[in-house]
Protein backbone atom coordinates (compact mmCIF):
# COMPACT_ATOMS: atom_id res chain seq x y z
CA UNK A 1 0.00 0.00 0.00
CA UNK A 2 1.19 3.25 -0.78
CA UNK A 3 1.69 6.08 1.78
CA UNK A 4 0.26 9.29 1.62
CA UNK A 5 3.22 11.01 -0.19
CA UNK A 6 3.52 8.26 -2.59
CA UNK A 7 -0.36 8.46 -3.82
CA UNK A 8 0.36 12.03 -4.57
CA UNK A 9 3.18 11.56 -6.54
CA UNK A 10 1.25 8.85 -8.25
CA UNK A 11 -1.10 11.35 -8.83
CA UNK A 12 1.26 13.47 -10.30
CA UNK A 13 2.99 11.05 -12.35
CA UNK A 14 -0.52 9.80 -13.96
CA UNK A 15 -0.95 13.66 -14.96
CA UNK A 16 2.49 13.96 -16.06
CA UNK A 17 1.74 10.86 -17.90
CA UNK A 18 -1.76 11.53 -19.80
CA UNK A 19 -0.28 15.09 -21.04
CA UNK A 20 2.93 13.25 -22.77
CA UNK A 21 0.80 11.00 -24.48
CA UNK A 22 -2.07 14.14 -25.57
CA UNK A 23 1.68 16.40 -26.32
CA UNK A 24 3.37 13.46 -28.09
CA UNK A 25 0.51 11.99 -30.27
CA UNK A 26 -0.58 15.98 -31.01
CA UNK A 27 2.88 16.89 -32.35
CA UNK A 28 3.06 14.01 -34.02
CA UNK A 29 -0.67 14.30 -35.75
CA UNK A 30 0.65 18.10 -36.78
CA UNK A 31 3.97 16.95 -38.02
CA UNK A 32 2.69 14.43 -40.33
CA UNK A 33 -0.45 14.40 -42.07
CA UNK A 34 -1.53 11.20 -42.63
CA UNK A 35 -5.11 9.25 -42.47
CA UNK A 36 -3.26 6.47 -40.32
CA UNK A 37 -2.88 7.61 -36.62
CA UNK A 38 0.67 7.97 -36.25
CA UNK A 39 1.02 9.83 -33.38
CA UNK A 40 -0.49 7.45 -31.01
CA UNK A 41 1.29 4.40 -33.19
CA UNK A 42 4.35 6.09 -31.97
CA UNK A 43 2.74 7.23 -28.41
CA UNK A 44 2.36 3.75 -27.67
CA UNK A 45 5.93 1.83 -29.16
CA UNK A 46 7.20 4.59 -27.27
CA UNK A 47 5.30 3.77 -24.30
CA UNK A 48 6.32 0.22 -24.79
CA UNK A 49 10.53 0.97 -24.68
CA UNK A 50 9.97 3.17 -21.53
CA UNK A 51 8.03 0.19 -19.60
CA UNK A 52 10.77 -1.93 -20.59
CA UNK A 53 13.40 0.64 -19.28
CA UNK A 54 12.07 1.28 -16.11
CA UNK A 55 11.16 -2.66 -15.90
CA UNK A 56 14.47 -3.63 -16.69
CA UNK A 57 16.29 -1.32 -14.58
CA UNK A 58 14.22 -2.35 -11.57
CA UNK A 59 14.71 -5.75 -11.99
CA UNK A 60 18.24 -5.81 -13.13
CA UNK A 61 19.82 -3.02 -11.03
CA UNK A 62 17.20 -2.48 -8.11
CA UNK A 63 17.56 1.53 -8.88
CA UNK A 64 13.87 1.40 -7.79
CA UNK A 65 12.21 1.14 -4.51
CA UNK A 66 8.59 -0.80 -5.46
CA UNK A 67 6.83 2.41 -4.39
CA UNK A 68 9.10 4.17 -7.30
CA UNK A 69 8.58 1.56 -9.77
CA UNK A 70 4.33 1.99 -9.32
CA UNK A 71 4.75 5.29 -9.31
CA UNK A 72 6.30 5.30 -12.69
CA UNK A 73 5.03 1.81 -14.30
CA UNK A 74 1.17 2.02 -13.13
CA UNK A 75 1.11 6.27 -12.31
CA UNK A 76 2.96 7.61 -15.53
CA UNK A 77 3.06 4.80 -18.20
CA UNK A 78 -0.58 3.52 -17.37
CA UNK A 79 -1.28 7.21 -17.91
CA UNK A 80 0.80 7.58 -21.17
CA UNK A 81 -0.34 4.07 -22.50
CA UNK A 82 -1.99 1.00 -21.05
CA UNK A 83 -1.04 -0.33 -24.59
CA UNK A 84 2.36 -0.73 -22.88
CA UNK A 85 1.00 -2.92 -19.93
CA UNK A 86 -1.05 -4.70 -22.81
CA UNK A 87 2.07 -5.73 -24.30
CA UNK A 88 4.30 -6.31 -21.04
CA UNK A 89 1.36 -9.22 -20.01
CA UNK A 90 1.58 -10.42 -23.29
CA UNK A 91 5.45 -10.58 -23.27
CA UNK A 92 5.32 -12.88 -19.59
CA UNK A 93 2.76 -15.03 -21.24
CA UNK A 94 5.08 -15.38 -24.52
CA UNK A 95 8.13 -16.19 -22.21
CA UNK A 96 5.86 -18.90 -20.17
CA UNK A 97 5.33 -20.24 -23.42
CA UNK A 98 1.48 -20.09 -22.53
CA UNK A 99 0.26 -20.13 -26.55
CA UNK A 100 -3.15 -20.11 -26.08
CA UNK A 101 -3.52 -17.37 -23.18
CA UNK A 102 -1.15 -15.82 -25.11
CA UNK A 103 -3.75 -15.77 -27.85
CA UNK A 104 -6.90 -15.11 -25.77
CA UNK A 105 -5.21 -12.16 -24.43
CA UNK A 106 -4.04 -10.96 -28.13
CA UNK A 107 -7.00 -11.64 -30.32
CA UNK A 108 -9.59 -11.25 -26.97
CA UNK A 109 -8.60 -8.02 -25.78
CA UNK A 110 -8.65 -6.46 -29.34
CA UNK A 111 -11.54 -8.37 -30.73
CA UNK A 112 -13.80 -7.81 -27.66
CA UNK A 113 -12.57 -4.26 -27.14
CA UNK A 114 -13.65 -3.33 -30.60
CA UNK A 115 -16.91 -5.01 -30.42
CA UNK A 116 -17.28 -3.18 -26.87
CA UNK A 117 -16.72 0.16 -28.45
CA UNK A 118 -18.66 -0.16 -30.93
CA UNK A 119 -21.55 -1.23 -28.20
CA UNK A 120 -20.94 2.05 -26.72
CA UNK A 121 -21.12 3.92 -29.18
CA UNK A 122 -24.62 2.46 -30.17
CA UNK A 123 -25.32 2.63 -26.37
CA UNK A 124 -25.05 6.24 -26.23
CA UNK A 125 -26.36 6.65 -29.37
CA UNK A 126 -29.81 4.92 -28.13
CA UNK A 127 -29.57 6.69 -24.72
CA UNK A 128 -29.25 9.77 -26.81
CA UNK A 129 -32.38 9.13 -28.79
CA UNK A 130 -34.78 8.05 -25.78
CA UNK A 131 -33.31 11.04 -23.74
CA UNK A 132 -34.12 13.37 -26.84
Amino acid sequence: MLSLSHLALFALASALGSLARYGLSSLVGMLVKSAFPWGIFLTNITGCFLFGAVWGMACTWRLFSDATRIILLTGFMGSFTTFSTFVFDCNALLVNKAWCALALNLAGQLVLGILALQLGMRFSGLVARLAG
